[in-house]
């Protein structure tokens, strides 16, 4: 049986917004970029403007999807949205800031620091149900393509989970997973087996001179 021929993968998360700064849980509040944000994305298009990209989807939030249009506006195609690419739910969390779900909720957050495999929200997602659901979704675009390069722009928590899954690491391993926003990564897949190129690239990113970023 002959190879299946490779495809290309990039994987990018949206913008700064201001919750992203402020340290406010995000989740399915639609919440706009920033400044910082759409420049982040606009340096993000820059550097990608010369690839030529079978496909590019995003959640349906406003920071994915705004972030996924400035990127696909030199290849003029259509991005197509995803309810699978979504943010991970975090109920009652969510429009809050960190520092007070600590000081109102110091086991749930401390379980979410410490063991957030075993986190439930209330009123959201448990980890584990977002890990199906985001992953689900990725196996179905790459299934629908096979070939060529498709972008998906997302969140945190969701390439987290994609990131552990293509690199075979399993639902135990994401916790230690990175991705910055607006930072690339890149696998190749070829019969069905995918190969990371690079993971979590700011370089495109460096003639903004940000602060370093916090994994939130």
């Amino acid at each position: 049986m002959a190879a299946m021929p490779k495809m290309e993968l990039i994987l990018i998360r949206h913008g700064e917004t201001d919750w992203n700064k402020g340290a406010i849980f995000r989740g399915h509040e639609d919440v706009r970029l920033n400044a910082t944000g759409i420049a982040q994305a606009d340096a993000t298009a820059d550097v990608l403007k010369d690839r030529v990209f079978e496909a590019i989807y995003s959640s349906p939030l406003k920071r994915s999807l705004v972030t996924a249009r400035r990127i696909a506006l030199p290849h003029e195609i259509i991005v197509r949205e995803i309810d699978g690419l979504l943010d991970m739910n975090y109920g009652t969390w969510q429009s809050m800031k960190e520092s007070t779900i600590e000081e109102r909720w110091p086991k749930a957050y401390a379980r979410w620091i410490k063991t957030p495999t075993k986190m439930k929200f209330s009123g959201g997602e448990s980890t584990k149900k977002a890990w199906k659901r985001v992953n689900s979704a990725l196996r179905e675009i790459l299934f629908t393509h096979g070939t060529g390069t498709i972008v998906l722009v997302s969140h945190r928590m969701p390439l987290k989970f994609m990131t552990a899954y293509l690199l075979g690491k399993g639902f135990s391993e994401f916790p230690k997973i990175k991705h910055d926003p607006c930072a690339i990564s890149v696998f190749e897949i070829e019969d069905r087996v995918s190969k990371p190129i690079i993971l979590n690239d700011t370089r495109h990113l460096a003639r903004l001179n940000l602060p370093p970023q916090r994994d939130f």
